[in-house]
């Protein structure tokens, strides 16, 4: 293998799109996901996913440069090989620019044959992040197939022969296309999993908080299935009413109305999936107005009906 001084191997940056306005803020994103890989759940299901599929899994940031970072465990061989010349192979790092946010699983296939997928993260309707897993091959390279690869190379100033070539793609683990179709498939029902657990976490309130904001969140969670009022959470923070938006907004990233009716949706999802109670049940138990005000906010802020959220999870 020869590796040029000059070699420059090319970035891919012509599918970066502008990133989308989120409801979210960044830092928030960052810290949810920090929080997430902290917990038991995803440090259990991430040790079995890796002895079972040999692959690597790794939990990014929808913003995040790498999909899959240097040293993750079960990376492919050549997905090192090339990770070490120049940063290259970025038409995987940037899968998420190309696909619009409702699309359940990203998919590519590099120039060589390897294939990366990513699965979202949503907050509710929202995509913070992705379950990232791949680097396989679906059949063994073939000699056409190797000559294509070692060619693509030399254009970029790496010179490997087939053989070289042969020994880094196999590499890894080489599934069979309905193998990869059952561990994506896998990777989604984690995936929402995920999007359950990350949903209950940004409305917990956190221990780094002013303690005036930590108050307001507990009131409010407890007393979410009854009337609640800004001047009420208000004075529980000791602050007058436009004071403590200001202060709520910055420190929660909602606003109040939205992070009431957030909680309420909590305790609603709970509800579908643990109890055979009635819609209106529900609605007037977890402290809405109406059977339509239910409807609308819970379709509002998890993007389906609360009867479609029921049948879904129980499907």
């Amino acid at each position: 293998m020869v590796l040029t001084n000059d070699a420059v191997l090319p970035e891919f940056v012509l599918c970066r799109h502008a990133p989308r306005q989120s409801t979210m803020e960044q830092k928030a994103i960052d810290r949810l996901l920090d929080e997430i890989k902290e917990t038991d759940v995803f440090r259990e299901y991430e040790q079995a996913y890796a002895e079972v599929t040999k692959l690597p899994l790794v939990l990014r940031s929808k913003n995040a440069d790498d999909l899959i970072p240097e040293g993750v465990e079960n990376e492919h061989e050549f997905c090192a090989f090339m990770r070490k010349h120049n940063d290259s192979c970025r038409t995987c790092m940037h899968l998420s620019a190309q696909h619009p946010d409702h699309q359940e699983v990203l998919r590519h296939v590099c120039f060589a044959g390897v294939n990366v997928a990513a699965v979202p993260i949503r907050v509710n309707k929202e995509v913070i992040g992705y379950l990232q897993t791949g680097e396989v091959l679906l059949e063994k390279p073939t000699a056409e197939k190797l000559d294509e690869a070692t060619e693509q190379l030399l254009k970029w100033g790496i010179k490997l022969d087939n053989k070289d070539m042969e020994m880094l793609l196999e590499g890894g683990p080489i599934l069979s296309p309905k193998q990869y179709e059952a561990v994506l498939k896998m990777l989604e029902i984690f995936a929402r999993h995920i999007s359950e657990l990350a949903a209950r976490i940004s409305v917990i309130p956190e221990m780094s908080e002013p303690d005036a904001i930590r108050r307001s969140r507990e009131y409010i969670r407890k007393n979410s299935d009854d009337r609640i009022s800004l001047d009420q959470v208000a004075s529980v923070a000791n602050m007058s009413a436009s004071h403590f938006c200001r202060v709520f907004k910055k420190a929660t990233d909602m606003n109040f109305s939205e992070y009431v009716a957030r909680v309420r949706v909590e305790k609603a999802k709970k509800m579908l999936l643990e109890s055979n109670y009635t819609m209106t049940h529900i609605a007037f138990d977890t402290g809405f107005n109406s059977v339509t005000d239910f409807n609308r906010t819970f379709k509002k802020i998890t993007g389906e009906t609360p009867t479609g959220y029921r049948k879904q999870s129980t499907n």
